[in-house]
């Protein structure tokens, strides 16, 4: 995790430095059994190392973050029309979601999120990814209490440390990954809804029906449909509990009312006031299950194959005996699989779906790191009854989570990939390149700026509106 000659500029050594001070203490405090501590330290963390994320590139990537940073942009101005091309001038056809003139691609609430980042801490690319930022520091905080609260408080830490040390959720919040934001708030409103689900599980006070219902209808407004998963694991649970009356699922009903009310209003006024956008957006969601849109394919296995990039490289040896020992030692074997055929049924759907990229599993991520902390908590266990020394078996965690923390956070890698260190980043260079000539442009006002369509080369045209008189 050290590198003596660093790339990285003072702010973000600074940020790491601190997310390291805060990540100590966190396991300090997890060690002396010092929860409330735990937590807050946890959360610090991962809002440091998340920061540091949001500094990786001093520009806006290609894929999709610049079409996300100008959509938000122009929703400053007018929040109910979701615009790409503001005021297309150019005279070209606006057919396709990369030229639209109104963009209805995505569901506007993450959207809306960066405008408002916007509005508050002016437009940047770190303002930007502020409320991505913002959302992974909570769904660290979420993994920690859903780890805690079905297996135990070592199996919350650990999972909690494996997202901090994600490479690949610091570069989707650092907008490097395809999807980035869109995929930040999707992920975390939909892990929001099952953290909502196990604690009703739990406590059985009913504003966590609400607050499901909110947080899937929220999922639902980043990117459609598969918002709805923690319904699908509630039936599971149902099932499983044999309650087959129908008195038994008003708690259900309840809570899908609140989604459908947070959910449909956006999908009734774009049809009504967008009628031809709408309708195309929607042709374009349906056709993800049967072609590759925009070359994004795979075979049946691709998100298996994935799972290395997503959870490590040996996750793919680890994920199934997690779930085994999760299951095996939990209390509430009902919850448990009921949130494992979420996992179940978002990878069986997606391998079948033809439009496939590696981030659209995520959505699963609490279980899935859940499991793989309940295998390393197993082995724990065991060498606690092997070695009969709890302070060595102690010692023993302390070592083995620092060691995965700095295996995990390839500084290394990010350094190669974010910034000037080597000369095979020719993406970088020439992306702070052109930003410094958009940026040294000296034009009236009223100029637009387009460029060469499927060109990576920098090629400026130019074209004045006239103010009609």
């Amino acid at each position: 995790m050290i590198i003596p000659n660093t790339y990285f500029d003072t702010a973000q050594i600074t940020l790491i430095s601190i997310g390291a001070f805060f990540f100590l203490i966190s396991l300090v405090s997890h060690t002396v059994n010092k929860g409330k501590f735990t937590f807050i330290s946890l959360g610090l963390t991962a809002l440091f190392v998340f920061s540091f994320a949001a500094l990786l590139d001093p520009f806006l990537n290609m894929w999709d973050e610049r079409f996300h940073a100008l959509v938000a942009k122009n929703l400053m101005n007018h929040p109910l029309l979701p615009t790409l091309y503001d005021d297309p001038v150019v005279n070209m056809a606006y057919d396709r979601w990369d030229k639209y003139h109104i963009w209805l691609h995505k569901q506007p609430l993450f959207l809306w999120q960066i405008a408002l980042s916007f509005k508050i801490f002016g437009i940047s690319e770190f303002s930007l990814r502020i409320p991505s930022l913002i959302l992974g520091t909570i769904l660290v905080l979420i993994t920690y209490r859903c780890g805690k609260l079905v297996a135990n408080d070592r199996v919350g830490y650990i999972a909690s440390v494996l997202l901090i040390s994600s490479i690949f959720i610091i570069e989707l919040i650092g907008g490097w990954q395809t999807g980035e934001h869109n995929d930040v708030a999707f992920i975390v409103y939909v892990s929001l809804s099952i953290w909502s689900f196990i604690e009703y599980y739990y406590s059985k006070n009913l504003k966590w029906i609400y607050l499901i219902g909110l947080f899937s209808g929220m999922a639902i407004l980043c990117k459609w449909l598969v918002g709805f998963l923690v319904y699908f694991g509630w039936m599971i649970l149902k099932i499983l509990q044999r309650k087959n009356r129908p008195w038994f699922y008003k708690d259900i009903i309840w809570s899908l009312i609140v989604t459908i009310i947070i959910a449909l209003p956006w999908q009734i006024f774009t049809f009504i006031k967008y009628p031809e956008e709408a309708s195309n957006a929607y042709r374009l969601n349906a056709l993800h299950f049967t072609i590759p849109i925009d070359g994004h394919g795979g075979n049946f296995w691709y998100h298996f194959d994935k799972l290395s990039i997503l959870y490590g490289t040996i996750a793919y040896f680890l994920i199934l005996p997690g779930m085994f020992f999760l299951v095996k030692r939990s209390k509430d074997k009902n919850l448990i699989f009921s949130l494992l055929s979420m996992v179940i049924v978002v990878y069986l759907f997606f391998s079948f779906a033809a439009t496939k990229m590696p981030s659209f599993t995520l959505v699963v991520i609490i279980p899935i790191l859940v499991s793989l902390a309940s295998f390393w908590d197993y082995l724990l266990e065991y060498f606690t009854k092997l070695l009969k020394k709890k302070t060595l078996v102690k010692l023993i965690f302390i070592v083995s989570i620092i060691a995965a923390l700095l295996y995990r956070f390839d500084i290394e890698y990010l350094q190669e990939k974010h910034t000037f260190w080597k000369e095979t980043n020719t993406y970088s260079r020439s992306m702070v390149f052109n930003k410094k000539v958009y940026q040294s442009l000296d034009l009236p006002n009223g100029t637009v700026i387009f460029n060469q369509k499927n060109s990576s080369r920098l090629c400026l045209g130019v074209k004045r509106k006239v103010k009609k008189t």
